[in-house]
C-alpha cells in the first residue's frame, strides 16, 4: 500500500539522524570535545554547535512525523486512498528532509522556518481534511 512509502522515508530519516548524532557524539567524546558527563546529563550547552544541531534535529523527529504517521495509519485503517493523500504525504516528507538539512547546517534560519512551516501546514491540512471527510 502507498502509505508504507512515506513511513519508510520518515523512519529512514530518523535512523540517519540517530546514526549521525550517535557517531558524532562518540567521536567528540574520544577527541575530548565533550565530557561523558555532558552526554549523561544531556548538557547540550556544552556540546559543539554541530553536535547540538544534529541532536536537536533528531529530537524533532518525534513530534510532527509521529502525528503524521498516526494519520497515515488512520487513512490505511479507513481505506482512504487517492492522489491527494499521496501528494500531501510526499510534500510533508520532502519538507521534513529539507527541515532536517537546514537544522543540521544551522546557517539559514529563514529557510529552516519555511521548511518547518510547510511541514506544519501539510500536517494540519491533512488532519483537517481527514476529519472533514469523516464528518
Amino acid at each position: 500500500m502507498w502509505i508504507h512509502i512515506p513511513i519508510l522515508f520518515l523512519l529512514s530519516l530518523t535512523l540517519l539522524l540517530f546514526l549521525l548524532t550517535a557517531t558524532s557524539r562518540i567521536r567528540a567524546v574520544k577527541n575530548g570535545d565533550i565530557a561523558l558527563q555532558d552526554i549523561r546529563y544531556v548538557e547540550k550547552h556544552a556540546f559543539p554547535e554541530r553536535i547540538r544541531l544534529l541532536g536537536n534535529s533528531y529530537d524533532s523527529q518525534f513530534q510532527q512525523p509521529v502525528l503524521f504517521i498516526a494519520l497515515l495509519i488512520l487513512l490505511h485503517t479507513e481505506q482512504m486512498t487517492g492522489q491527494f493523500w499521496f501528494v500531501l504525504s510526499t510534500v510533508f516528507v520532502a519538507a521534513r528532509y529539507w527541515h532536517s538539512y537546514e537544522h543540521i547546517l544551522g546557517s539559514n534560519l529563514r529557510l529552516r522556518t519555511l521548511a518547518f512551516g510547510l511541514s506544519s501546514f501539510c500536517l494540519f491540512f491533512a488532519w483537517f481534511s481527514f476529519l472533514f471527510v469523516r464528518m
